[in-house]
C-alpha cells in the first residue's frame, strides 16, 4: 500500500494524503487535524480512510464512532486497534506498519524491513514515476523485491537513436 501526501489533488491513481476537509475525489484521503468542524466534514465525505494527525485517544474514539466503518490512519500516536493504524516516522521502526518517509534517504532505512504501507511525501518523490513502477510497468533487477527495493531501484531505460 503506498500513499503519496502533498498539499494539492494530484493527477495520479495513487491514494493521496492530502490537507483539506472536504473530499471532493474517491481517491483522496484526507489529513485532519484537532479540528472539530473539519473532522466531521472528512468523516462524512471519505471514502478510503482518513488520516488523523493526533496524540489524543478522545480525537480517535471520535471518529471510530462516528465512522466505524472507515480506517482510520493515526498520524502522531502509535495506537492500533479496529480499523485504527498508526503513520510512524521511517526512522523509528516498530515491526508491520505503515511509515511515513520523506525522501530516498529515508526509505533506504526500510530496504530490507517489513512495512504495511508506505506514506510518501511527493515533494520528494515523482508520484508519475511511482505509479509506473506499481503499475508493473517499470521493472527491476531483483527477482522479490520488496515495497522499498521497487521504489529505490533505478530502473534500465533503453533509449533509440534513430
Amino acid at each position: 500500500m503506498i500513499f503519496i501526501y502533498s498539499d494539492k489533488l494530484l493527477n495520479v491513481d495513487l491514494p493521496q494524503v492530502v490537507p483539506i476537509c472536504d473530499v471532493t475525489d474517491p481517491k483522496l484521503i484526507p489529513l485532519v487535524g484537532e479540528d472539530l468542524r473539519c473532522l466531521h466534514g472528512a468523516l462524512k465525505r471519505a471514502t478510503r480512510g482518513i488520516v488523523l494527525k493526533t496524540d489524543k485517544r478522545l480525537w480517535i474514539s471520535l471518529a471510530r464512532e462516528l465512522r466505524p466503518d472507515l480506517t482510520i490512519y493515526v498520524w502522531g500516536a502509535l495506537i492500533r486497534g479496529k480499523n485504527v493504524i498508526p503513520i510512524l516516522p521511517s526512522h523509528e521502526y516498530k515491526g508491520h506498519g505503515v511509515y511515513y518517509v520523506k525522501n530516498k534517504e529515508e526509505l533506504r532505512q526500510l530496504k530490507n524491513k517489513a512495512v504495511a504501507g508506505l506514506l510518501l511525501d511527493a515533494a520528494y518523490f515523482d508520484p508519475y514515476f511511482i505509479d509506473l513502477i506499481l503499475r508493473g510497468k517499470v521493472t527491476c533487477n531483483c527477482e522479490r523485491c520488496t515495497l522499498a527495493e521497487r521504489l529505490l531501484c533505478e530502473p534500465y531505460r533503453e533509449v533509440e537513436v534513430l
